[in-house]
C-alpha cells in the first residue's frame, strides 16, 4: 500500500509542471524564469514559406466566423515603400486590423479606454531573405497594460476572446508558436485629450465638421488617416448598447517617414508593426459637450521593443511631441489618462472655442478620401497610394538587427 501512495505522489509531481502551465496566462508563463520584471509583450506565429495568400483569406472569412472583423487592411505596405522610396528589403508587410465589436461595445459602458486597442492589428511581413512568414498580434494583457485598464471585469471579458483567436490561428495556419517578452513600457503610456464645443443645434452636422476639420489637420502636417471605424455603426444594436454616447468613433494614424524607417530599410524591425497603425479613439457623451480623445504614445514602441537606434528613437520622439501640439493647437486641453466613467460629470458648459484655434476648412473631406486610394469592393482593401520620389534619401542605419520570434 505504500509503495503504491508513493507511486502515485511520484506520478503526480510529474504532472504538477503541466498542470499549473495550462492554467497559467501567456503574460504570466514568462515569469516563471524568476524574473518578474519580464512580461510578453506578442504572440508569433513562424511558418515556413510565403503564405501572404492563404492568410489574406483567413483574416478576412475565418477570424469573422469567431467574431473578429476586419476593418482597414492595407496589403503590402513594402510595396508602398518601394514606390517612395525605391527600395525594400520586405517581401511582405501587410497590417490588417481587426475588432471584436460583440465584446468590446458593452465593455465602452465600463471604460471606454478599451477602444485604444480597438482594433488591433493581426500582422504578417517576410523579409526578401528569409524563406520564414511571421504572424503575429499583441497579447491583450499588454495591451489592457498600456491602456492602464484595471478593471478585472473588462480585463477578463477583452481578454477572452483571444485564446479561440489563437486557437484558430494555430488549427489553420501552424507554424512554430513563440512569445516575445518585454522588460518595460513608459513611465506615460497614454494621452488624452478633451475638446470643448458649444452645444449644437445639429449633433450629427457638429460631427461631420468636426472630423473634417480634425482630419485635414492631421493631414496637413504629413499624417495619414489610415482607417476609421464607428461603434455607434458596428452592430445592428450597436445604438442601443451605447445609448449614454451621442458618437464614438476611432481613427487610425500612419506617418510614411517613420513607418518606413522603422520597419523596412536594413536592420529594421517590421515587428514593431505590431503595434500600427496607432489607434486614436474619440467620443462625445450623451449630454456632454466634450469630444475626448485618447492614444497610446509611440515611446510604447520603443521601450517594449528595446528600440536604441538613436535616428528611430529620434522619430519616436517627433511623433510623441507632434502629435500632442496638432491636438492643442486644434483648441484641446490635455487631461490625465483615467476612466471618465468613474470620475463626476461635469455639468455642460458654453465655453466658446475662438476661431484661431481651430485650422480652417480648405476643402471638404470624408474619411475614405483623406488620403487618395483605391478601394478593391471584393476585397475591401484600402490601398494608399504614394507619391514617387525621384532621389530616394539615405537609408537610416540602425543599430541591432531585429528581434527573431
Amino acid at each position: 500500500m505504500k509503495h503504491f501512495i508513493n507511486k502515485i505522489l511520484y506520478t503526480f509531481s510529474l504532472y504538477l509542471p503541466i498542470i499549473l502551465l495550462a492554467t497559467t496566462t501567456p503574460e504570466e508563463i514568462s515569469q516563471t524564469t524568476g524574473n518578474s520584471h519580464i512580461k510578453n509583450l506578442a504572440i508569433f506565429y513562424t511558418i515556413q514559406g510565403k503564405i501572404e495568400d492563404k492568410y489574406n483569406i483567413f483574416v478576412e472569412k475565418k477570424l469573422k466566423s469567431i467574431g473578429f472583423n476586419l476593418t482597414d487592411p492595407h496589403k503590402r505596405v513594402n510595396d508602398q515603400y518601394k514606390t517612395k522610396w525605391g527600395s525594400s528589403v520586405l517581401d511582405v508587410l501587410s497590417f490588417m486590423p481587426v475588432v471584436n465589436d460583440s465584446v468590446v461595445l458593452p465593455l465602452l459602458n465600463i471604460d471606454p479606454r478599451i477602444a485604444g486597442f480597438s482594433p488591433f492589428n493581426m500582422l504578417i511581413y517576410k523579409k526578401l531573405d528569409e524563406n520564414m512568414t511571421h504572424v503575429g498580434h499583441l497579447l491583450p494583457q499588454t495591451m489592457l497594460n498600456i491602456l492602464e485598464i484595471h478593471n478585472e471585469e473588462v480585463r477578463k471579458k477583452f481578454s477572452a476572446p483571444f485564446q479561440k483567436l489563437d486557437e484558430t490561428i494555430s488549427k489553420n495556419l501552424g507554424g512554430k508558436v513563440s512569445y516575445m517578452p518585454y522588460t518595460k513600457l513608459p513611465k506615460q503610456t497614454m494621452i488624452h485629450f478633451e475638446y470643448t464645443f458649444d452645444t449644437p443645434d445639429n449633433m450629427e452636422d457638429f460631427i461631420d465638421e468636426f472630423q473634417n476639420k480634425f482630419e485635414l489637420a492631421f493631414i496637413n502636417k504629413g499624417y495619414l488617416i489610415a482607417g476609421y471605424h464607428n461603434f455607434m455603426e458596428a452592430t445592428d444594436d450597436a445604438e442601443e448598447i451605447l445609448a449614454d454616447y451621442d458618437a464614438f468613433w476611432t481613427y487610425s494614424l500612419c506617418h510614411l517617414e517613420f513607418s518606413y524607417n522603422m520597419f523596412d530599410t536594413m536592420k529594421a524591425r517590421p515587428e514593431a508593426g505590431l503595434f500600427a497603425p496607432c489607434t486614436m479613439y474619440m467620443y462625445i457623451k450623451k449630454g456632454s459637450n466634450k469630444v475626448v480623445v485618447g492614444m497610446f504614445r509611440l515611446h510604447n514602441w520603443s521601450d517594449a521593443l528595446n528600440i536604441t537606434n538613436p535616428e528611430q528613437l529620434k522619430l519616436v520622439e517627433k511623433l510623441d511631441r507632434e502629435i500632442p501640439e496638432i491636438l492643442t493647437h486644434f483648441g484641446m486641453k490635455a487631461g490625465k489618462n483615467i476612466n471618465p466613467l468613474t470620475m463626476p460629470q461635469n455639468k455642460i458648459t458654453t465655453e466658446k472655442v475662438t476661431q484661431n484655434e481651430v485650422p480652417k476648412i480648405t476643402s471638404t473631406t470624408n474619411h475614405t478620401t483623406a488620403i487618395e486610394t483605391n478601394t478593391s469592393e471584393e476585397e475591401n482593401v484600402l490601398e494608399i497610394i504614394l507619391p514617387t520620389v525621384p532621389t530616394p534619401p539615405k537609408v537610416i542605419k540602425v543599430i541591432g538587427g531585429s528581434t527573431n520570434t
